[in-house]
Parts: C-alpha cells; sequence; structure tokens
C-alpha cells in the first residue's frame, strides 16, 4: 500500500510538471489581443501566473492585462488578454503554470 501511495503521488506531480499548452485561437480585434489554449493535463488544480507575451524577434515582452482559466474534466481552457499589437513575427507566449515556467508559439 505504501509503494503505490508513493507511485500515485509521483504520477501526479509527473502530471503536473508536464504541462503543454496547445495554441487553439489567436485574434487582434477590438483594441486588444486575445490568445486561446488549452492544457489536457490539466488535473484538477491548475494556475497561470507571469504571463507575457514576446511578438517578435527584439524580445520585447507586454504582460497579460486578464487571464481567465476554466477546468472541465481534466482539461484546462485558458483565455489571455493583451494590449493591442500591430506587429507580431513568430509570437512566443511565456507563463507558469502550476509554478512551472514553460513556454509556447502562438497559433496564427
Amino acid at each position: 500500500m505504501k509503494t503505490f501511495i508513493i507511485v500515485f503521488l509521483w504520477t501526479v506531480i509527473g502530471l503536473t510538471a508536464n504541462a503543454k499548452p496547445h495554441c487553439q485561437g489567436f485574434n487582434n480585434y477590438n483594441g486588444k489581443v486575445t490568445i486561446v489554449f488549452t492544457d489536457n493535463q490539466a488535473g484538477d488544480r491548475y494556475t497561470v501566473s507571469d504571463v507575457e507575451l514576446i511578438p517578435s524577434w527584439n524580445g520585447k515582452e507586454y504582460p497579460a492585462t486578464s487571464a481567465k482559466i476554466t477546468v472541465k474534466n481534466g482539461v484546462a481552457t485558458v483565455i489571455l488578454i493583451f494590449p493591442h499589437i500591430t506587429q507580431f513575427s513568430n509570437p512566443k507566449v511565456t507563463l507558469r503554470i502550476n509554478g512551472k515556467k514553460t513556454k509556447f508559439n502562438v497559433c496564427q
């Protein structure tokens, strides 16, 4: 029984540590940038913090003005809002998911 509990805890930690955001949508309408991503390894607890958009190669970062998170059946859907930006070149988002820093490419 003790071994089962240890294996279970490591499995939960492993799933949390390997969060994989997948971009679902991106738009630059209505004076703001909106990015939607999902994570199918969300589990029961999903927090997002330190969200920044890097729109181009120059490395300037724009902090999110809003982040809305919903979790249903272990799948997190996150809607990020940023200020309106006019130029993009292979944009990326950096953020912390459950405290772990990660980066993903924005779909275009």
